[in-house]
């Protein structure tokens, strides 16, 4: 037969060429095509499945056998083509001139009899899609249907269901073939069957640990893709990274090791993946000191969270549920939250890494959606759930559900799955992975009860069920006075530097302190109370000043308890007049230091 057109690309001749890569595994659906191609009816295979599962390779395979004959004796002689529309429209300078391309080569296609089969990757070449070149399926359609053109086809299910579905005389002619995931022994042997091209291209050794490694690692964390696509990638991109660092001199050692397995996995999940080395260990070990200068007064509930986050970084932990699962029980303004931001910045090195979820917003039943994202064909269905879209895009965080006793039941029964299996299933129906998050509840439920009773009343308003799945329900305590000075310094710690950063020295009497501890404790309110008194007794009359102009960076700012007064009182000294003696309720007077941190170190 005549050499065919330039718009129709020969799979053979690619093969022929090496550039064709090697198919691994993956035989009994390449058998499964080939048997479909060999039928009387329906002989057009449609290969259905999500991205990266591996329905390109199976058609290349096939392809590959049929230029080699490694086929059943009636297919021998067959080859698999395409047609290059992007060439095609390029040389059409009209309209027309490219309608008639695209004729010419579907006629030729129909003058093979069958014997160059039509690989198609994009359902637009044969329905009415809205992306589609409306202009191709006018002209394949009908020859598929009549039998003069036969094709193999892959697709995306959802795309499958909307397009093909829809139309009766394609569902008449296509056989459909659910193409299932990979299992990882099946994905460790087509890694195998890689290996040898990946160590020739990168000029690196890669054990077999490490290939097993590589399926273990992306099963274990990429939970976004699939096999075996995403342990492919994870191989050759830490064996691109090893020869980078040949390249560059920065190692000697060509042996691809599980460390660059793991930095790869950090990258794309931002998982740090580093070993427990001595330091960290060290860090470990004086874990509930470094929870402690930023968590005041809750000696329990550090040395709780300390324990569970040892254990985590041992390894221990159960792999199928999430890090850790902790219930604080406590009033308003006693540390609950800190100590979750506390959690985050030693867990994570990072205070943000927390997804905090206020349930007072969740009260209705309808709110799930606003968790999980709304179902298909609503209005935001495609920017996802607050709750899941946000741990898919970052699967290593600290998530606080806040006031748990305000979220609606539903919300509650959702929870028993992420609590227990450590995932949970999105509006558009993506497995998102929870277990490398911290899951802390917290809530004021039976908080002034005394312990023996709490739980009771616990069960009372949380089903067992739900109370089952927590690690740890911790107690809070309400916070005594001592503890409350040591709290407030800290806030009026953070003022010092504010002023500092504007250009104004400032400093607090012992006794000015002292007068926030007491009306922090007076006010019954917890340490939130402080940011108000701060700015009313504090912030807002020096603001004033500050209009005025009736201080300068000369001058010290000294907020004293004068004598005579209630509450506290800014006292604006010119540098001539900062030794002077200023008498307070009480004469004992310490300097506030303005350069010590009040945050523990990074």
């Amino acid at each position: 037969m005549a050499e065919h057109s330039k718009y129709i690309v020969d799979y053979s001749e690619i093969y022929k060429a090496g550039k064709l890569k090697k198919v691994v595994g993956r035989v009994k659906d390449q058998r499964r095509v080939m048997h479909i191609l060999l039928r009387d009816m329906k002989n057009n295979p449609i290969l259905l499945g999500p991205t990266g599962i591996g329905k390109t390779s199976i058609i290349e395979g096939v392809a590959a056998a049929m230029t080699e004959g490694n086929v059943p004796p009636r297919l021998k002689g067959y080859g698999l083509v395409s047609i290059d529309v992007a060439s095609m429209m390029i040389d059409s300078k009209t309209q027309a001139e490219y309608e008639d391309h695209l004729k010419t080569a579907f006629q030729e296609l129909a003058s093979y009899k069958g014997q160059k089969i039509l690989y198609i990757n994009d359902l637009g070449f044969l329905a009415f899609t809205p992306n589609g070149d409306h202009e191709i399926p006018k002209f394949l359609k009908p020859k598929v249907l009549d039998g003069s053109i036969q094709c193999v086809v892959e697709a995306e299910l959802n795309a499958y269901k909307m397009y093909i579905e829809q139309d009766p005389d394609l569902m008449s002619c296509l056989q459909t073939m659910y193409i299932e995931e990979p299992t990882p022994a099946e994905t460790t042997d087509i890694l195998r069957g890689v290996k040898p091209r990946l160590e020739q291209k990168y000029g690196i050794s890669i054990p077999d640990e490490i290939v097993q490694n590589a399926v273990n690692m992306s099963g274990r964390y990429v939970k976004s893709r699939l096999f075996p696509e995403k342990a492919l990638d994870l191989l050759d991109e830490a064996a691109t990274g090893l020869m980078m660092d040949l390249d560059e001199k920065k190692t000697a050692d060509n042996v691809l090791k599980a460390q660059h397995i793991a930095n790869i996995v950090s990258f794309w999940t931002g998982i740090p993946m580093d070993k427990v080395d001595a330091e960290d260990k060290k860090r470990l070990i004086g874990l509930e000191d470094f929870i402690g200068r930023r968590v005041i007064g809750q000696p329990e509930a550090i040395s709780v969270i300390s324990g569970a986050v040892r254990r985590m970084k041992s390894g221990l932990q159960d792999p199928n549920r999430p890090l850790g699962t902790f219930l604080f029980i406590g009033t308003t303004g006693v540390g609950k939250t800190e100590l979750a931001k506390a959690l985050s910045e030693f867990m994570f090195d990072d205070e943000t890494a927390l997804l905090r979820l206020d349930m007072s917003e969740y009260m209705e039943k309808i709110s799930v959606q606003r968790l999980l994202g709304p179902p298909p064909g609503t209005p935001g269905y495609e920017n996802g759930g607050v709750l899941t879209e946000a741990v898919r895009l970052r699967p290593y965080q600290v998530v606080l559900f806040d006031e748990l006793e305000k979220a609606h039941s539903e919300i509650l029964n959702l929870m028993l799955q992420l609590l227990d299996e450590g995932r949970l299933t999105d509006g558009k129906g993506t497995t998102v992975d929870f277990r490398n998050t911290i899951v802390i509840m917290t809530s004021n439920l039976g908080a002034n009860l005394p312990r023996y009773q709490r739980m009771e009343f616990l069960r009372k308003n949380l089903r067992p069920e739900f109370l089952a799945r927590i690690d740890d329900i911790i107690p809070f305590h309400g916070l005594a006075e001592e503890n409350l000075l040591a709290i407030v310094d800290i806030h009026l710690n953070k003022f010092v530097k504010r002023a500092k950063a504007v250009g104004l020295r400032a400093e607090l009497t012992l006794e000015a302190r002292k007068w926030f501890a007491d009306e922090v404790f007076i006010a019954k309110n917890g340490v939130r109370e402080i940011k108000r008194l701060i700015q009313h007794h504090i912030e807002n009359p020096l603001s004033v000043l500050m209009m005025y102009d009736k201080v300068t960076s000369e001058d010290l700012v000294k907020i004293i308890r004068p004598k005579d007064k209630k509450g506290v009182e800014i006292v604006i000294l010119k540098p001539d007049e900062q030794d002077k003696k200023i008498e307070e309720a009480v004469t004992v007077e310490v300097k506030m230091e303005d350069n010590v941190d009040d945050r523990p170190p990074p």
